[in-house]
């Protein structure tokens, strides 16, 4: 398999759970979401904006020093703020969209999350923690290979259809630029990682999948618990 082959499976295996698709993320688009459903939203998906310098983390602990360590502990950096002007961290910015919505950072951080939100972490923590380092990479790919379209959606739909401020979407904003350079960045790790290995690129393939499949499932919950009820995920 060549890495022209590879992406394009890649794209397609990630593509079945294409999340712009997920019924939540289309109500967002076109405007049908309430400003509670947000704020559910909000608080429900933290843990995982939260929890992502702590997944790179993970995966840096368990990598020799080199050029693989150095760029998993620059994305982490950036999560963190440490490369911004005012040292804020990405998941700090993300409280001004849940306070936005209504939502105190206490109201976030004390949220009782959903059983879908708890297994996507423990699902991308595993994989960061105990999988093989192409699997990790493949996974934080999947990730946030998909985050600048969506992110250029929801600070639209927020700005355009729910009114919100500059600082409320600004989370997305940030995103919809920043995870394009990650994503090229993972890209270019799991080139030189797979390095034409073809059972490397299996195992990327199948956890690019995987995790692709956990955010589908998340939203699932999401979309459960705003409606009252149960969600069908891709696999029904």
């Amino acid at each position: 398999m060549n890495m022209t082959t590879f992406w394009s499976e890649f794209e397609s295996r990630i593509g079945k759970y294409d999340l712009l698709k997920h019924a939540f993320y289309q109500a967002w688009t076109n405007g049908t979401l309430s400003k509670d459903d947000l704020r559910m939203y909000s608080t429900q998906y933290y843990k995982h904006i939260e929890a992502f310098p702590s997944y790179l983390e993970m995966l840096e602990n368990r990598l020799e020093p080199g050029n693989l360590r150095d760029a998993i502990e620059e994305n982490r950096a950036d999560e963190l703020g440490s490369m911004s002007k005012d040292g804020r961290s990405h998941s700090d910015i993300w409280l001004d969209f849940a306070a936005g919505m209504g939502a105190s950072r206490n109201d976030v951080e004390s949220a009782e999350t959903i059983a879908q939100i708890d297994s996507l972490v423990d699902h991308f923590s595993d994989v960061a923690s105990k999988g093989e380092t192409i699997e990790a990479l493949a996974a934080f790919c999947a990730y946030e290979s998909q985050v600048p379209r969506i992110a250029q959606e929801k600070a639209v739909g927020l700005k355009d259809r729910y009114g919100a401020s500059a600082k409320t979407y600004s989370y997305f904003s940030i995103h919809a630029v920043a995870d394009i350079e990650h994503t090229k960045v993972w890209k270019e790790l799991i080139e030189n990682e797979t390095a034409g290995d073809t059972t490397k690129m299996s195992l990327a393939l199948d956890s690019a999948e995987a995790a692709a499949k956990k955010l589908w499932e998340a939203l699932d919950g999401i979309e459960m618990k705003r409606t009252g009820q149960v969600a069908c995920s891709m696999a029904c």
